[in-house]
């Protein structure tokens, strides 16, 4: 039933090591655990960078059962965990929590220091995953039946598109923005604003469950439908990294064809 076994099991974490800057140099530092395995760290007073085995510690990881689990020894610094396969997913440390499941696969563990907010990379264990016999199903609904040829899912991945990119604080693209970023599809050779608005509509009005709260603010102020869009669809995995090879390159100009 599951794809791995406890054997398997490995968590690696890398980290830049900046401290031969003043050589013009930087180094890529990696540990590698396994299951029992267990790291304190803490952050050099004289260089203000990560050090495992530090003391005092701030944190520790430790690797159990195909888990991952993380603690801040602190007493007023929260940490964040981020999801970088998700784009906006994060869970957060607070100061003395101790032996916190990680729940990504791979994830950006922010640490603020006294000069920096230091990164680390993390590769933790897959998690165990049923086989298709036991998996419960569902009815179908609208939002199961997204249809990722259409042209409303491609307006949903530009819009996604730079949170997927690796910042859960970018800015979703105004609406001329995607249709500049879609003109190199040939469906979308002449989109302009009015049709890109026609399918930001239906999918907030027809397609997804964008509940009202996702839409307003207090004093009855609107968010904007692009940004409960994107918030719903990084939530729910509607739209993942890999449908981003739905829109054209980056650095390539001109009509892609249909």
């Amino acid at each position: 039933m599951y794809a791995r076994t406890e054997a398997d099991v490995e968590v690696i974490v890398t980290w830049q090591n900046n401290a031969s800057q003043l050589r013009g140099t930087s180094t890529r530092e990696r540990i590698n655990l396994k299951v029992g395995d267990r790291m304190n760290f803490g952050v050099s007073s004289c260089t203000g960078q990560f050090q495992p085995g530090a003391t005092p510690s701030i944190g520790a990881f430790e690797v159990s059962d195909r888990r991952l689990l993380f603690s801040n020894f602190t007493t007023s610094t929260t940490y964040v965990v981020e999801n970088l396969e998700g784009g906006t997913e994060l869970v957060k440390a607070r100061p003395r929590h101790l032996a916190m499941v990680v729940p990504f696969e791979m994830s950006r563990i922010l640490i603020p220091s006294s000069e920096d907010v230091i990164e680390l990379t993390v590769f933790a264990p897959a998690p165990p995953l049923l086989g298709p016999a036991q998996a419960a199903t569902v009815p179908e609904s609208a939002m199961s039946k997204m249809d990722t040829a259409s042209k409303y899912f491609a307006v949903l991945v530009a819009l996604c598109e730079p949170r997927l990119r690796g910042s859960s604080m970018a800015a979703v693209p105004s609406v001329q923005e995607v249709v500049k970023r879609l003109r190199g599809i040939e469906q979308f050779r002449d989109a302009n604003r009015s049709s890109i608005n026609y399918h930001i509509d239906y999918l907030t009005d027809q397609k997804l469950p964008v509940s009202q709260w996702a839409k307003y603010v207090d004093e009855g102020r609107m968010h904007s439908k692009r940004e409960a869009l994107v918030a719903f669809a990084l939530r729910f995995d509607l739209v993942r990294e890999e449908h981003l090879d739905l829109l054209p390159d980056l650095n390539r100009s001109g009509p892609r064809p249909s």
